[in-house]
């Protein structure tokens, strides 16, 4: 008699898994392999990478998130997402193969007021095309227990980097950044702190066309302008408190636009890694309880010198920065790793949200199981 995939998957001591992501850039398929150990907390990252998507594939995706488009190109695009997340999973793999693929998919709508989210890329051609177990849609059941679906990584966060020893953040500077707290005692909290590299990003490109400020160098070049930094804290995103989440539509091109001509731009450029870092600071500094500290970074943010230094001069002296490198997670892969996690926890029937996070009534199971 065969054994059920399910039982299959929850006797591996040892198991292979697949995680597969597409960010809110939807530039690509994040895919990753991992093993994880039954027993014990911790990840091996044997493969990742990352797979631009097709031209037209990325810009019938933006017409998407302009609400242009019909029923019938929104059906024929899961497909086709569905069959390129399968490459992506069969290439990440290799020879190897896996127990257990975990894909995201690509957000095309979220709209926690309306209690709804919408990811593509069909779950069904995954499992047909690898003849793997797949485990897919991991935000409706947050949602569904009222919670806002987003942001699920801080349970991985947590998995990874939870200490008895050290109060510890993971901060991620992507075009937005966000916190997950992890205290050594208590709850565990996450949200969005305001800008990562977004308006830093907008504002280089109004520059001189670059997509972002390369090492730092123009902002190396600039001074913070206090005035125009109390301003920009001023804003009301700032002074929202508990779960929230922002997007680049309130700290990207047109805000960039505003500030255009409001001095130099190395000037302009090194006040918003200033502001990206304050706003941070401003998270965290209510959080700390005079236990050690340690900031442990993911993100193209880290990759910016300047953006480090606004942020170490205003931690504690003693708060040490430190990378998802340190423990074994590339920091362009700890997305698609956290879903790998989630895909894990779902077929062996465990919890994987964090009501702290997303503000949830309950912990949920998250995540559909497709068998092949």
């Amino acid at each position: 008699t065969m054994t059920h995939p399910v039982s299959r998957y929850c006797s591996l001591t040892q198991p292979l898994v697949v995680g597969l992501i597409s960010g809110t850039s939807a530039d690509g398929i994040d895919a990753v392999l991992v093993r994880f150990e039954r027993d014990q907390p911790g990840v091996e990252v044997l493969a990742f990478e990352s797979h631009p998507y097709p031209t037209e594939v990325r810009q019938q995706l933006f017409d998407f998130f302009e609400d242009k488009g019909t029923i019938r190109q929104m059906a024929v695009l899961n497909t086709r997402l569905g069959d390129l997340f399968a490459e992506a999973a069969l290439s990440v793999m290799g020879p190897r193969g896996a127990d257990l693929i975990a894909s995201h998919g690509q957000t095309i709508a979220h709209l926690p007021e309306a209690e709804t989210t919408l990811q593509l890329a069909e779950s069904a051609r995954i499992a047909k095309k690898t003849g793997i177990l797949t485990v897919a849609d991991f935000r409706p059941a947050d949602m569904a227990e009222g919670g806002q679906g987003a942001p699920l990584v801080p349970f991985f966060d947590r998995w990874l980097l939870h200490s008895d020893q050290v109060d510890r953040v993971a901060l991620n500077i992507g075009g937005i950044a966000n916190i997950t707290w992890i205290p050594r005692h208590g709850e565990v909290f996450g949200c969005d702190t305001g800008p990562g590299n977004s308006l830093s990003d907008a504002l280089v490109e109004l520059h001189n066309g670059a997509s972002f400020d390369a090492g730092g160098q123009l902002a190396r070049q600039g001074r913070v302008l206090p005035e125009l930094l109390e301003e920009l804290l001023a804003m009301p995103y700032f002074h929202q408190s508990g779960q929230k989440s922002t997007g680049r539509e309130l700290f990207g091109r047109p805000l960039a636009r505003q500030l255009w001509g409001r001095g130099e731009p190395a000037d302009l450029v090194r006040t918003a890694c200033a502001l990206t870092a304050e706003s941070v600071w401003r998270h965290v500094q209510p959080l700390l309880n005079g236990s050690p500290l340690e900031v442990v970074m993911a993100g193209g943010g880290t990759e910016n010198p300047v953006l480090l230094e606004e942020l170490q001069s205003r931690l504690p002296a003693q708060a040490k920065l430190r990378r998802f490198e340190d423990f074994g997670v590339p920091a362009g892969a700890r997305e698609a790793v956290a879903f790998a996690l989630l895909g894990h926890r779902a077929v062996h029937a465990q919890a994987g949200s964090v009501p702290g996070a997303t503000g949830a009534r309950r912990p949920s199971v998250l995540g559909k199981l497709v068998l092949p």
